[in-house]
């Protein structure tokens, strides 16, 4: 009677273990592959670029949702420049959308690289910021394309080389689209498999003192 109950017992501990396996895996993909995702969404793609008429440079992009573009053109500065702007007119084209696009006002510190927004031509002021200077179907879902070809540059900037950011949809202290809000927590993927590897400690354990158990409870 006893060893019917302490075979019940151990069958009892390995099916709730097991469980708690199953449990403690679910939560490690779900983990893994958010982190993922998290990366995709988050990182900055950038496309060098010589400012040169005619010159061109292709990226693949990849967007869980349709998203807009948000673009910066970045290049060292010269001190011998004679405008602090020189215009730059470049042609950006994606499956869903071409645009000519303009680089506007140079942000940041005067002393590190240029970096100056680019905004579509066709839209200007309030509507062009709102959309994040381009329509919001520019990237559709899934994996796609985007190009950017220059079509005018003053002589200030002419062949000097530059690089195009595609911006993220997702950034940590800025949530710039609400549809990715579901991805934010896996900026701490890092804490989050930490705590994870706590229970999987204890989850071994018990599997390891269940087993040498198993024996002698036969």
């Amino acid at each position: 009677m006893t060893g019917d109950v302490s075979a019940k017992g151990t069958r009892v501990l390995r099916i709730t273990l097991w469980v708690f396996w199953g449990l403690w895996a679910i939560a490690c993909v779900v983990l893994a592959v958010g982190a993922v995702a998290n990366h995709l969404a988050s990182r900055t793609q950038t496309l060098p670029l010589v400012l040169s008429p005619g010159a061109s440079a292709e990226i693949a992009v990849y967007r869980f949702i349709d998203d807009r573009l948000r673009l910066r053109l970045r290049y060292p500065p010269n001190a011998a420049d004679p405008t602090p702007d020189p215009d730059v007119l470049m042609r950006v084209e994606t499956p869903n959308e071409h645009a000519d696009f303009r680089a506007s006002v140079r942000s940041g510190p005067p002393a590190t690289d240029v970096v100056r927004r680019v905004e579509i031509v066709e839209t200007a002021g309030f509507i062009a910021a709102y959309f994040g200077y381009g329509r919001g179907d520019a990237l559709p879902c899934g994996r796609s394309w985007l190009r950017v070809t220059v079509l005018e540059v003053e002589p200030a900037l002419a062949g000097r080389p530059a690089t195009v950011e595609l911006q993220p949809p997702l950034d940590l202290l800025k949530l710039t689209d609400l549809d990715y809000i579901w991805l934010w927590p896996f900026f701490f993927w890092k804490l989050v498999a930490l705590l994870l590897l706590i229970p999987g400690i204890v989850l071994v354990i018990f599997t390891i003192a269940l087993r040498r158990k198993g024996p002698r409870a036969v």
